[in-house]
This record gives C-alpha cells, structure tokens and sequence, in this order.
C-alpha cells in the first residue's frame, strides 16, 4: 500500500547540516549531556503551514513529503539549519539609554557606585516610567526584530523598570502585547524587586513590603507572568529580603529565578538552591558551596557573558567548574 504523504509548503533541503534538539529530556541535561546534539548531513526540513513534518537527510525527506506547485524549496547547500535559540533572561521591554554611563565605566566607576548615584537601572526606571505602554510595546517590538534576525525564536522577557504597581504592570502588559503581534515566543517574568526606588532611599523594607503586599498578588490576579525575579546584589536585595519576596511569589504560583552572585558573592546561589528556583543567572563570583547547592538542587545557572564587558569587570562565571560541578549550564 502506498503511504500518504503530506504536502509541504516549505521544503528546505541540501542543508550542509541540520541540528536538530533530539534526546531533549524533561530534567535539564549536565556535565557530558550538556554536549549532545544530532548532527544531520546533507539534511532536510519540511513545513506544512507553522508545522514541521519531516526532518532527517535530504533523499529521506523527499520521499516522505509531497512537493507541490506552491511549495518553497529553499537549497540550502553549505549552509546549517538549527533551531530556533531560545534567551533566557532578557530586559526587552524598557525606555531610554545608558549610553552616557559608558565615560564613567571607563574612567573606573563601578556599576553599584552609579546605580547607587541613581544611574543604571533608575535611569531605565525614570525613562521606562514616563513611556506610555503604546511606545514600549513599539520598541519591543523592534527589540524584538533584532533578536529574532539573530535566530531567537523563544525569550523570556522581565519587568523591572518601574517600580511601582502601576508601572511593573504596564511593563507587563507590553510583553504580553508584543508576544501577541510578533513571531518570538515571549514568557513573562516580573521582577519588581530590580532595584530600590528612590523614593524608597534609605527605606528598602518598605519596598519590600509594596512588592510583597501589593505589587506581587497584583500580577498575579491578572496572570501577568509565569516567574518571579529578585535582584540579590549588595546595595539592591539583601539575601533576607529575596528570601522573603520569592516565598511569596511561590505562594502566589509563580515560578522563582534570581539575579545572583554578580557584583558581590552574597549566596544568591544557595538561596536559590535553597528555594527550588529554575535558574540562579550572573554568577560572576558564584561560591563553591553555591555551586555545590545547585548541583544538588538541578538549579540551571544562566550564564551571561556580555554583562562582564558592560560592567568593565575582568571576569566571567566558572562555566567550566559549574559543569563538572553538574550544574545544568543555560
């Protein structure tokens, strides 16, 4: 009997390589897993409308698909064909710049010494707070088209450049805007405790009282986002007061991430551990009982490279300790 065949309307073929994400598991993969790709060669994808159907060598593809009239046949010699990259910590939607904070790091200022002047992340505050949620859905967008022309086609996307109740959530219902109108897949995070406002100088718990209080069953009354995120840093969320905020978030339902150990080794990382949060991200000067702690814990560390030149700093996150510690490495 002849096998049906579905018909494609995209056929990309020749690839030079496809790989592909095959043996993904439901626990994060560590130490050699982390290394596990299928590479095809002379490799084949076929689409049906938003639908992949068939991928495997070229020769294999075209037998299992019917090619028709209207199908896009892509020759895709010498080139490779992956999956779309997914981001894992992304401030995508926010105002204004930094750019003239970039004389002051290279004359030494540290980052916590001009976020504490008010620069850094309260400048994104007072730009992204007197942005209406149309203009930032506007340059989310464009955001947006960048990342995706670089091949991401999944972001998490973070609040924390307002603040205050009303600002984190119009942040967040401009990332909810801009997953609706654009190709990449955005998956919310709301992270009200990025910084201590200034109108809360001098006054941390209170804010963390807001967060807790307010802003927190807030977003999550209206489903603004599926993860929680603190910024654990020394001048920012002592480690007490994340502890608090995260458990809140989790009684709440949301799913927990930490900024930790960037700047200063507080235990962001062993918080982390010690909550069951998805990811522990930064870790610059991470400890070696953190690092033990999430390997314990299946805790993922999101590495962020970049961040070590923006911050003027000479040193990245022990990638390679933290894999052979078994550290699942995003």
């Amino acid at each position: 009997m002849r096998r049906y065949k579905l018909e494609a309307t995209l056929l990309i073929k020749n690839a030079k390589q496809v790989v592909t994400s095959r043996g993904a598991s439901e626990e994060p993969k560590i130490k050699e897993a982390l290394g596990e790709i299928e590479i095809i060669e002379n490799g084949a994808v076929a689409v049906q409308e938003t639908q992949i159907i068939a991928v495997g060598s070229t020769e294999a593809v075209m037998e299992r698909v019917k090619i028709g009239p209207e199908t896009e046949v892509i020759d895709a010699s010498d080139r490779i064909v992956l999956p779309g990259l997914v981001d894992p910590h992304t401030h995508v939607i926010h105002a204004g710049s930094r750019e003239h904070e970039l004389e002051l790091k290279l004359k030494g200022v540290a980052y916590l010494d001009i976020l504490a002047q008010g620069g850094g992340i309260l400048s994104t505050v007072r730009a992204t707070r007197s942005s209406s949620k149309e203009e930032l859905v506007r340059q989310g967008l464009k955001y947006c088209d960048q990342m995706l022309s670089q091949g991401t086609t999944t972001a998490e996307a973070k609040s924390g450049y307002g603040l205050t109740t009303e600002a984190e959530i119009k942040t967040l219902e401009a990332i909810q805007e801009v997953n609706a109108k654009h190709f990449i897949d955005l998956v919310p995070t709301f992270l009200g405790a990025h910084a201590i406002p200034l109108e809360y100088k001098g006054e941390p718990e209170r804010y963390v009282d807001l967060v807790i209080e307010e802003m927190i069953p807030a977003v999550a009354e209206k489903g603004l986002a599926e993860y929680c995120d603190v910024f654990c840093e020394q001048g920012v969320f002592s480690v007490a007061q994340s502890r608090r905020i995260l458990k809140a978030a989790r009684e709440h339902g949301f799913k927990l991430k930490l900024h930790a150990d960037e700047i200063v080794p507080l235990g962001g990382a062993e918080l982390a551990a010690e909550l069951g949060a998805t990811s522990a991200d930064h870790l610059l000067v991470v400890s070696e009982t953190g690092i033990g702690r999430m390997a314990e814990e299946k805790v993922i560390a999101v590495l962020l490279p970049g961040t070590t030149f923006y911050l003027q700093e000479d040193h990245f996150a022990p990638a390679r300790k933290l894999i052979d510690s078994g550290v699942p490495v995003a």
